[in-house]
C-alpha cells in the first residue's frame, strides 16, 4: 500500500508514528511522513521520505515559554484555525493517490483533506483519555469532557465547514465525531492504560509502538553508568522551560542532597550544563530502550511514551505533569503502584524531586510492580498489532 502519515505534535507523538512508518516500510509498503519541519532529521534517519508540513512546534513552544504562556498553547485559537485551514487546503494534493492516510496529533483538518482526495482515513492516538471517561467516570469527569468537546465543536466547526465547501464536500455537524473516524487506533497497552468502558467512539486498542534505536548508547553515557551505582534519569520532554538555569540549579542540589547520580535530558528546554557536578550528566537524545533498564528510577513529565518505556524496562517512575494526557498518566502510575504521586510540574521544587527519587529508589513495592508490568508488556507487540490492523483496511 501507499500510505501517507500526517503528524502535528511534539516528539512524543512523532516517535511512535515513526516506529509505525518504519515497520510499514519493512513490510514493503510505501510511506510518506508529513510532520512539523523540526522532525526531518529524525524521520529521514530511518530512510523514510519526509514532507515538512505545519509550523515548527519546537520554536513555537520556545516563544510561549519566553512569554510565560501555558506550555500547551501551541498556538492561539486563531492560529489553530489557520493550521486547520492549511491542512484542508493543501494536504489533498500531497496525499492524493495514497491508499490510506494515518493521522495523529492536532490534525482536525486531515480527515476532510482525505475525503477531498478520496483516500481512506484512520486516526491514531496514544492516550485513551482522549476518548473520554465512558460510563465509569464520575459525574464531574463526564461533565468536563462533554463541555470540552462542545466548546471544541463550536470553535472549529465553522472553519472546517468553510474549507469543506471550498473543497466540494458536504458540511459536518459534529467536529469531534467526524474527526475520530470509523475506527480509531488506540496505540497504548491495555495493561498500562485501557480505554474506559462505555466510550462512544469506535476503536481498536493495539499497544504502544516502540521505536527501534539506530545506535548504541554513547561512550560518555556508558562510562558514566559504569562509574558508580545506577543513576536516576530525569526528563521533562518537550517542555521549553522559561528559566532553564533555575531548573539546572535544582538538579544540582537534588543530586547533592540525595547522593544520587543523575542523567538528565536537555530536552527542548536546552538545559544549561555549565558547572555541573561529576555526579550529573546532561544528554541530548538517547535511546530509552537501551538506557532505561540501566537506571534505578525514571523521573519525567508524564508523557505516554516515556511512561511506556519506563514500564517496559521494569523501573520505578514518577511523573510531574504539565499538560494534556500527562495528568491522567500520573494517575495510572500511582494506580498501578509503579511510583509515588508527585506534584504538578509548575510546583516542582528541590524537596518534591528528592521525595519522588527517594520513594522510587527505596520502595521495593514499586520495583516489584514495575517488574510485573514489564513481564506482561513483553508480549504486547503493539507495533505488530497496529500494522496487522492497518493491512486489513
Amino acid at each position: 500500500m501507499k500510505i501517507s502519515i500526517v503528524v502535528y505534535d511534539t516528539r512524543g507523538g512523532v516517535q511512535p508514528m515513526l516506529a509505525l512508518a518504519d515497520g510499514l516500510i519493512k513490510r514493503g509498503h510505501e510511506v510518506l511522513f508529513c510532520a512539523n519541519p523540526e522532525n526531518e532529521k529524525l524521520v529521514t534517519s530511518y530512510n523514510c521520505p519526509f514532507r515538512p508540513f505545519g509550523p515548527n512546534v519546537r520554536e513555537q513552544m520556545k516563544i510561549n515559554a519566553a512569554a510565560k504562556k501555558s506550555p500547551d498553547s501551541f498556538s492561539s485559537a486563531k492560529g489553530l484555525k489557520k493550521e486547520i485551514e492549511k491542512q484542508i487546503e493543501f494536504l489533498p494534493k500531497i496525499i492524493q493517490g495514497s491508499d490510506l492516510v494515518l493521522a495523529s496529533g492536532i490534525v482536525f483538518g486531515v480527515r476532510s483533506a482525505a475525503e477531498i482526495a478520496k483516500v481512506p482515513f484512520r486516526l491514531v492516538i496514544f492516550y485513551p483519555s482522549a476518548l473520554g471517561p465512558g460510563n465509569t467516570g464520575s459525574f464531574l469527569e463526564r461533565l468536563k469532557f462533554n463541555m470540552g468537546m462542545s466548546m471544541l465543536n463550536k470553535l472549529l466547526k465553522g472553519t472546517i465547514n468553510k474549507k469543506r465547501k471550498e473543497g466540494g464536500i458536504s458540511p459536518i455537524n459534529n467536529v469531534v465525531k467526524y474527526f475520530g473516524g470509523d475506527n480509531i487506533i488506540v496505540a497504548s497497552d491495555v495493561v498500562l492504560n485501557k480505554v474506559r468502558d462505555g466510550v462512544k467512539a469506535t476503536y481498536t486498542q493495539t499497544g504502544y509502538m516502540f521505536l527501534s534505536p539506530l545506535q548504541e548508547l554513547s561512550k560518555d553515557v556508558e562510562d558514566f553508568i559504569t562509574a558508580g551505582k545506577p543513576p536516576v534519569f530525569i526528563s521533562f520532554g518537550s517542555n521549553p522551560i522559561s528559566n532553564p538555569g533555575k531548573l539546572t540549579d535544582i538538579f544540582e542540589e537534588v543530586s547533592k542532597k540525595t547522593n544520587q547520580r543523575l542523567i538528565i535530558s536537555k530536552g527542548w528546554a536546552e538545559l544549561a550544563t555549565i558547572n555541573s557536578s561529576p555526579n550529573v550528566l546532561y544528554v541530548d537524545d538517547v535511546p530509552f530502550d537501551l538506557l532505561f533498564p540501566k537506571m534505578t528510577a525514571i523521573i519525567h513529565h508524564g508523557g505516554s511514551g516515556t511512561m511506556a518505556y519506563a514500564a517496559k524496562a521494569g523501573v520505578a517512575q514518577a511523573a510531574f505533569p504539565y499538560m494534556f494526557d500527562q495528568f491522567e498518566n500520573r494517575k495510572t502510575i500511582v494506580k498501578l503502584g509503579l511510583g509515588p504521586h508527585s506534584c504538578d510540574f509548575k510546583k516542582i521544587s528541590v524537596s518534591a524531586l528528592i521525595a519522588a527519587i527517594n520513594d522510587c529508589v527505596n520502595n521495593k513495592r514499586y520495583k516489584e510492580n514495575a517488574l510485573e508490568i514489564a513481564q506482561k508488556l513483553q508480549d504486547s507487540k503493539g507495533l505488530e498489532k497496529t500494522i496487522a490492523l492497518i493491512e486489513k483496511i
